[in-house]
């Protein structure tokens, strides 16, 4: 073998081993961005020291020098970020890059050689003479393009060509002729041999004749991903002025007792409205189908109307219609805190013997009913969650209750959910509830006294956002309360159109 070749295989081998290299570090990249990374946003509160390190010490091994920059560009530019992503998570609390005036200027290592991020980046656009590459690489700021990896089987212009139609580097408006660019162009236009506009005009294939250009604000804010950018819609959330929501949710109950089976179907018809406070106001209104006997698991979605009858040898009724309506009001009663919020409602009745009665059973109580609610969200990662609900409920208030036989109750429920949110589209969540209920029985002789109860549920439900403002959910629970022989269930379904 002659010296020439066996130089080239030597040279061959190299690049090879450097290529081996330097594709380990990118596949673990690619892991750490799918583990920390959404929207093009960096959770960086819940990176992992020990994941740091693995790649930096992969980083540090790769066998490559400055020749192989016009090569294996999307190396670099993903070791660039990850090198924004590493400094950003060393400074705890940082709030922007420009806290630290030597952010871009010190030196990092990456194989043998230090490069600081200017001098990196200046060096990858003389080697590659594409300026598009100011637009890849993310300086750890909301104004920056979206982070991402770069796959090396996908050429750089392509990204470039999906990057400059990004809203965050550029926005044309047709209308007034106006072309508005990030101020990576205005920074960075001598790099634009032909001028920012002509470049702009071959990466979009179009014409701007007659554009004048403007340059956007820079948003230096540290990019990281928070409930706010991730979570479309979250329980503790209040509406602003202008925006508010319409929601139905469906909750159907069921059990079996001594082969007798009672259903009750109550709908909910919520409005709420948002203010320029940390108060919503709202509307209710609920209708109801229930009935009770020799009927079927899901009879009650018929909404029939029938007196006692027999079947099956066991008395029986149908009944349905509106049974209650009244007002809501939400609030944040602390400014420092928007995990707590508080809910009050008051169901007025329709009036009418909706108890149990000569004619039907019982269908919903006849008189007003309070509930109160504390709402209390925990963060546990930007997909985790844990939520919980604790209720003061008071049902069938009597204000003037005269002589006759009255049955209230009090509830005090208590509620966990545990949510996992696997995209910003989709919530899969478990619910436990216990719930303690003292009745108080008024009988017609006047002889009163209270009786202790109480259930639980266990249930996991499922929300999904079919489009950005509506949302739909459906929710299973098994009920229990102890009494021997019963079987109880709940079926739900929920859809709510909401505007922020």
């Amino acid at each position: 073998m002659n010296k020439l070749a066996l130089i080239l295989v030597l040279l061959c081998s190299v690049t090879q081993v450097s290529f081996a290299q330097s594709k380990k570090f990118q596949s673990s990249y690619k892991q750490f961005l799918e583990r920390y990374s959404r929207l093009g946003l960096i959770n960086y509160r819940q990176i992992e020291k020990q994941d740091l390190t693995e790649l930096s010490e992969a980083l540090e091994q790769v066998d490559i020098n400055e020749n192989q920059l016009h090569s294996n560009v999307h190396f670099w530019i993903n070791a660039y970020n990850f090198i924004v992503i590493r400094s950003i998570t060393e400074k705890a609390e940082i709030k922007s890059v420009q806290e630290d005036p030597n952010f871009f200027k010190k030196g990092h290592r990456i194989g043998n050689i230090r490069f600081s991020l200017d001098a990196l980046e200046k060096k990858l656009i003389e080697k590659t003479a594409k300026p598009g590459i100011h637009l890849l690489l993310n300086c750890g700021a909301f104004s920056c393009f979206p982070i991402q990896y770069f796959d090396q089987n996908i050429a750089i212009d392509t990204y470039v060509r999906s990057a400059i139609k990004n809203e965050k580097l550029a926005s044309i408006d047709t209308s007034q002729k106006s072309l508005e660019l990030s101020r990576i162009f205005y920074w960075h236009s001598e790099d634009f041999k032909d001028g920012v506009m002509p470049w702009v005009e071959e990466m979009i294939e179009a014409s701007l004749d007659d554009y004048t250009i403007k340059y956007m604000e820079f948003d230096w804010r540290i990019n990281n991903l928070s409930a706010d950018e991730y979570l479309i819609f979250y329980p503790t959330k209040l509406y602003r002025k202008g925006g508010g929501e319409i929601k139905v949710f469906n909750n159907y109950y069921t059990q079996t007792e001594n082969g007798i089976r009672s259903n009750f179907l109550s709908n909910f018809f919520q409005v709420l409205i948002g203010t320029d406070k940390n108060i919503n106001w709202g509307v209710d209104l609920k209708t109801r189908s229930a009935n009770q006997g020799d009927v079927g698991l899901f009879s009650a979605l018929k909404y029939q109307t029938r007196s006692f009858y027999e079947s099956g040898g066991i008395r029986s009724f149908s009944r349905s219609g509106i049974s209650a309506f009244g007002p809501r009001i939400k609030y944040q009663p602390f400014k420092s805190n928007a995990g707590i919020n508080f809910l009050h409602s008051v169901y007025f009745t329709t009036g009418g013997e909706l108890e149990a009665n000569d004619d039907f059973g019982f269908f919903d109580f006849s008189h007003i009913q309070i509930f109160n609610n504390v709402y209390i969200e925990k963060e546990i990662s930007i997909d985790k969650r844990l939520f919980y609900d604790l209720g003061l409920w008071v049902e069938n208030i009597d204000l003037a209750p005269g002589n006759a036989a009255h049955t209230m109750q009090i509830q005090v429920p208590v509620t966990g959910i545990y949510s996992y949110f696997p995209n910003p589209k989709t919530t899969i969540y478990l619910l436990g509830n216990l719930t303690m209920r003292p009745v108080y029985r008024r009988s017609e002789s006047g002889i009163s006294d209270w009786d202790l109860g109480g259930y639980g549920q266990l249930g996991s439900g499922f929300k999904y956002y079919v489009f950005d403002n509506m949302e739909l959910e459906v929710l299973y629970t098994y009920f229990y309360d102890g009494t021997p022989g019963r079987q109880a269930h709940t079926f739900n379904f929920g859809l709510r159109v909401f505007k922020f």
